[in-house]
């Protein structure tokens, strides 16, 4: 019998992120295949440890390179892959590598690197981030999810109010897609297809995500949507991935952000489709 685990984050524990992992472990039910559970400190802990007991496949879906590392080396086969999760998680990477592949992304600068303890405390940067993009500007840490720590800054004092609130931690400036405010297009891609999209809108906020008030409904893009979200997620080596496009002018897609493990109940409440099956059947006719 094929074993498979599901590997995820031993902090989060809000009742989306078990949902989620109740949906996976049911899609494979339907296959015969038992996935279990697993967090970091069910498998191992200790550096270059070896598995007696190998499952055939992992889905990781938590964000720990250094696990996923570990257990690639030992000649499992993991969906994501570790450099597809490194480079998803970090905005900062990921960013660099769409814009790498010619990939549309807003105009992008990356903050310099500082410490603890000295954090930003000279902001001579900015200058040239406001000097070619202007107000309002978006800020992004390097790591965030649901559309937390995102920002948008109307005037320089709320751009060195969000960089005295980010203290010592990585993070970029991005130009504001004004035509895209508060709305996007999720696109759930699995095995380089587009499975199913959900329009997102929000008119509370410059931030569509579902977490932050915005409301989905289903949603039919034009294909060069479909297409910039398949070739992003070629791009970063994505076996399955939700990619946000904005509305850029004259309704050119821009790639918002990719993400590796997409929170997809909303997307099943809204369309009916059930993302779990689709990766279920991806991973079992991938083994």
């Amino acid at each position: 019998m094929i074993k498979g685990w599901l590997v995820v984050n031993t902090f989060l524990n809000l009742e989306k992120f078990q949902r989620v992992y109740q949906m996976l472990e049911i899609s494979f039910r339907k296959w015969g295949i038992v996935l279990s559970t697993k967090k970091a400190e069910d498998i191992s802990l200790k550096v270059g440890f070896k598995l007696m007991d190998k499952p055939d496949f992992i889905i990781f879906w938590d964000k720990d390179f250094y696990l996923a590392s570990s257990l690639k080396k030992q000649d499992i086969r993991l969906f994501n892959s570790p450099n597809a999760i490194l480079y998803s998680d970090n905005k900062i990477l990921m960013y660099q590598k769409l814009k790498e592949k010619n990939i549309r992304i807003p105009r992008t600068f990356v903050a310099p690197k500082t410490f603890e303890g000295i954090n930003y405390s000279h902001r001579g940067f900015l200058d040239q981030v406001i000097d070619e993009i202007g107000f309002p500007i978006v800020v992004k840490e390097a790591y965030g999810s649901f559309g937390e720590q995102v920002y948008l800054a109307k005037d320089i004092v709320e751009l060195n109010r969000i960089v005295d609130e980010i203290g010592y931690k990585d993070f970029l400036l991005q130009e504001f897609i004004s035509s895209s405010r508060g709305r996007d297009i999720r696109i759930n891609v699995v095995g380089n297809k587009a499975i199913v999209s959900m329009l997102r809108e929000n008119n509370n906020d410059f931030r569509s995500n579902i977490s932050s008030g915005g409301k989905g409904s289903f949603y039919k893009p034009q294909k060069k949507y479909i297409d910039l979200a398949i070739k992003a997620t070629k791009a970063l080596k994505l076996d399955f991935a939700g990619v946000d496009l904005l509305f850029g002018e004259n309704d050119e897609p821009i790639v918002c952000e990719v993400n590796s493990n997409p929170q997809f109940v909303s997307t099943l409440q809204v369309t009916g489709i059930n993302l779990a099956d689709y990766i279920a059947a991806y991973i079992v006719k991938s083994l």
